[in-house]
């Protein structure tokens, strides 16, 4: 596992200093064909600092989950923007079986609802482009992590393009995901584990809300500068 803190406390005033701490970490792909691929529109705040430093590109790959009827806290996979569902691996083989005799019809109607508002964000024609990411070093970057599960999307979506290296950073996250995701991956960057995990938003001083208007300009500006 990559460095990073476990207990001391660590809030960030904002993504883009949590970005641009992960940057001192990845500087050596700096000009060495790499591109960054954002997981949340929070994501791409972190990823538009790493993507300037290292000079790449910087692409979204929004995910969104999706729990069972009644009880968010049973996430039955995750959704990408290409509409390629990634089950919960956390989830038997038995038990997702039981629940997909119960709720395909519900799981097909939050697939599209789900669909709907990801397009709204990046449009049509927002949707990651595989000819970026092509024989590169992917750098996965997102603004904290729960469970992981974006993560998980992230990976079943790469495994239809040949990369060079898949590289996750994390500005903070629990434990349990953050050892699970060191095996899933190439290498991890992250930098603050706490002893007990809140939510994302918990670790910014600054809870700004990024405007899903301005996701693509951001991105589109980092590309005009280094595609």
């Amino acid at each position: 596992m990559e460095k990073g803190w476990y207990n001391m406390g660590m809030y960030f005033h904002d993504r883009g200093e949590a970005g641009d701490r992960l940057a001192d970490e990845l500087i050596n792909y700096r000009f060495e064909n790499t591109a960054v691929l954002a997981l949340s529109p929070g994501g791409v705040a972190v990823g538009e600092q790493i993507a300037r430093r290292l000079h790449c590109t910087l692409s979204l790959l929004l995910t969104a989950k999706i729990s069972a009827p009644g009880d968010e806290s049973l996430v039955l996979g995750t959704l990408d923007q290409t509409g390629q569902f990634t089950y919960n691996s956390m989830i038997s083989a038995g038990e997702m079986e039981e629940y997909m005799e119960d709720m395909r019809g519900y799981l097909e109607e939050q697939k599209l609802a789900q669909m709907y508002q990801m397009t709204s964000i990046v449009g049509e024609n927002g949707v990651a482009d595989p000819a970026q990411l092509v024989g590169r070093n992917i750098i996965i970057v997102t603004d904290g992590v729960k469970n992981g599960l974006s993560f998980d999307a992230a990976l079943t979506y790469l495994k239809r393009i040949e990369v060079e290296k898949k590289i996750g950073a994390v500005p903070v996250g629990p434990a349990e995901v953050i050892e699970r995701l060191n095996h899933k991956l190439d290498e991890l960057h992250y930098l603050y584990i706490p002893d007990n995990f809140f939510s994302v938003g918990h670790y910014y001083t600054d809870e700004e809300k990024i405007d899903p208007d301005t996701v693509m300009e951001r991105i589109n500006n980092v590309v005009a500068r280094w595609s």
